[in-house]
């Protein structure tokens, strides 16, 4: 799958984002190694406790797992609204789940609409994974 083709259903995804207190709207499409896509919108609980709001990659990446689907390609992250398009990356929290599952993964961000691609061990040089378990 192209890289444009991934960030516009990301794009999609980000319509259905849930954002009472924030209004910051955010859409991720994850793509598998199958070829298979599962989009994520972020989701605000009206309490406003971070623990309980989902970020729109950790959506996507969910309900791959739970649909058995474990090893990504890549993923597109798309924040803001139509008309805006600012770079948008995975939080910390984000960032270290996709670690668990493809510390390999490519992350894709559309600032304005230039496409930028990350090497997820770029934006997380010292993740936390099973060297430190043992």
């Amino acid at each position: 799958m192209e890289d444009i083709e991934l960030i516009e259903l990301a794009k999609k995804a980000r319509e259905f984002a849930y954002t009472p207190i924030s209004g910051f709207k955010v859409g991720s499409a994850l793509l598998t190694k199958e070829g298979k896509v599962f989009t994520g919108c972020n989701i605000e609980d009206s309490s406003g406790i971070g623990v309980t709001n989902i970020c729109a990659e950790r959506c996507a990446i969910v309900k791959a797992i739970s649909e058995g689907f474990k090893n990504f390609e890549k993923i597109a992250v798309v924040g803001g609204n139509e008309t805006c398009n600012k770079e948008c990356l995975p939080c910390g929290v984000c960032r270290q789940y996709l670690n668990s599952f493809s510390p390999e993964i490519k992350v894709l961000s559309l600032n304005n609409e230039e496409i930028k691609t990350y090497d997820l061990k770029e934006l997380l040089p010292f993740a936390f994974n099973e060297e430190f378990l043992n």
